[in-house]
């Protein structure tokens, strides 16, 4: 009777999460969340400071022995997301061996969310998994950075705009690769959410991740979908073909179906169906290790 329940307690958790994701993300995340905690719990050590600011915390999810890092940004149009509505990411992450990191990061409308704040929480996010993810269980030499959407956006820069790692005593090269999934590299902000964000109009070409390309960034993954209607199918092209006129490693996958939200949720075997995000991306970075 207890099985029966938890089953279908869980059934009605993702009922309930596919149909909130389609009008309420962040309902439809604590759903996704809730069922893998009775499913499927894995170790974590949450909120970790790697900041000063009341928003620069993280959550690790350690492997049983040394394994390569993942730190994982999420997406959230600069103004949604935190890190523990994830967990089905560091799951999907963690049953591929990985030790996982989940860092939270400034957002609108709090003011100082302006960019680069957030490109500066990822790159002292880095800093902190280089400096400590040895305590748990981690690989500092193995560390591989993965964003969706505005998360992919950040992502980008910090391996394209040496800047933001500089000031933390790194380089784009103390990453091992990259890995962006949907995400705007090259766009002009035509929303009020990313003018305010990226604003005033003067600034815009400070954000454009294809401006900093040089032929010095990590090994990189770009995956997109045709059927992405929220972010152009251009980010993907053009970035793509700027790495390889700088000769950088490389790699591009384009998918037929998965939207946009789908292309983040069907990382995990839950939501996956003819695509193989998950895949791809633990192919690209075995080979790089």
């Amino acid at each position: 009777m207890k099985n029966l329940l938890i089953i279908v307690t869980i059934i009605a958790l993702l009922a309930a999460g596919l149909t909130w994701f389609i009008s309420d993300r962040d309902r439809g995340l604590w759903a996704v969340t809730t069922a893998l905690k009775v499913t499927n719990p894995i170790n974590s050590v949450e909120d970790l400071a790697y900041g000063r600011e009341e928003w620069q915390k993280l959550d690790v999810y350690p492997q049983a022995e040394s394994a390569p890092v993942i730190i994982f940004i999420h997406g959230g149009s600069w103004r949604h997301g935190r890190k523990d509505q994830y967990l089905f990411a560091a799951d999907a992450f963690y049953r591929q061996g990985y030790t996982v990191v989940l860092p939270d990061y400034i957002k609108y409308p709090d003011q100082r969310a302006k960019y680069p704040s957030f490109a500066v929480d990822g790159a002292k996010a880095v800093a902190w998994v280089k400096q400590n993810i040895s305590q748990y269980k981690g690989d500092p030499d193995q560390v591989f950075l993965v964003g969706h959407s505005a998360g992919a956006h950040t992502t980008m820069m910090l391996a394209t705009d040496k800047q933001f790692l500089n000031a933390e005593g790194l380089a784009p090269s103390d990453l091992k690769g990259v890995i962006g999934i949907a995400g705007p590299y090259s766009f002009i902000p035509d929303w009020k959410v990313t003018q305010a964000v990226f604003g005033p109009p003067a600034n815009y070409p400070l954000m454009d991740a294809l401006n900093y390309v040089d032929g010095d960034e990590p090994s990189t993954l770009l995956l997109h979908s045709k059927a992405d209607v929220q972010v152009g199918q251009y980010n993907q092209e053009k970035m793509q073909a700027a790495l390889e006129s700088k000769g950088v490693d490389s790699e591009a996958v384009l998918y037929n179906t998965p939207g946009h939200i789908d292309m983040v949720t069907h990382l995990h075997p839950w939501f996956s169906k003819e695509d193989n995000l998950m895949g791809d991306i633990h192919r690209f970075i075995q080979k790089r290790l």
